[in-house]
């Protein structure tokens, strides 16, 4: 995206789970030429940081339980996840596009990426089963992609989102949702995006999720 995601000089502790280091474990990866704040949460979990360097990357085990539900990973445009004090409260997800998972539901996986906020970074997901699909979405030129009535946001790190402004209002696909969906086709666009941007894996697999892939 050409802008560097801020990272403040802060020590911040990535969630790990569990003890496995064979299966069930999401490895987060950051191919930017800049350092990124990747975030993690679940509906349940208070959300968790990691400043990952160029090149970087960090784990998250799952353990033997094998299940992380509705947990999505997403990079910070602030550079900071959680809002201080303030349990399961996020500062800026909703400025940022977002790789979504439930893991271990009856065997079976579900994972998504998701521009029904916004876009930001370029973000894909890389199961190790060949079986099952790898998904991408990057959208070089943020600014001259954010159109009306879609809105660009700019941080003063110099980040940039683009605000879906008709992703989360519950309509079928407008102008503004098209913008997404015909950037990013196997990306969630609007909220009920569902037929062309759900996947599934079975339980037990290994996934990669990447920044700037």
């Amino acid at each position: 995206m050409g802008k560097s995601l801020l990272v403040p000089a802060i020590a911040a502790l990535f969630l790990i789970y569990g003890g496995s280091v064979n299966g069930c474990v999401v490895n987060v990866n950051n191919n930017c030429p800049y350092e990124v704040t990747a975030c993690s949460q679940t509906q349940s979990d208070n959300i968790a940081q990691v400043n990952l360097a160029a090149g970087g990357s960090a784990a998250i085990d799952l353990g033997g339980a094998c299940s992380w539900p509705a947990a999505v990973v997403y990079a910070s445009v602030t550079g900071q996840c959680a809002v201080s004090g303030t349990p399961n409260a996020a500062t800026d997800r909703n400025l940022a596009n977002l790789a979504e998972f439930t893991i271990g539901a009856n065997g079976q996986d579900t994972y998504d990426l998701s521009n029904v906020n916004a876009y930001t970074i370029g973000l894909a997901i890389n199961p190790s089963n060949s079986g099952c699909t790898s998904i991408s979405c990057t959208i070089n030129d943020i600014s001259g992609f954010c159109q009306p009535p879609n809105q660009l946001v700019t941080q003063s790190s110099n980040a940039e989102s683009c605000i879906n402004t008709d992703g989360t209002n519950g309509l079928g696909p407008t102008d503004g949702t098209r913008q997404f969906k015909n950037a990013c086709p196997s990306s969630y666009s609007y909220n009920f995006d569902d037929a062309t941007s759900t996947f599934t894996c079975g339980t037990g697999t290994d996934y990669s999720v990447v920044f700037c892939p």
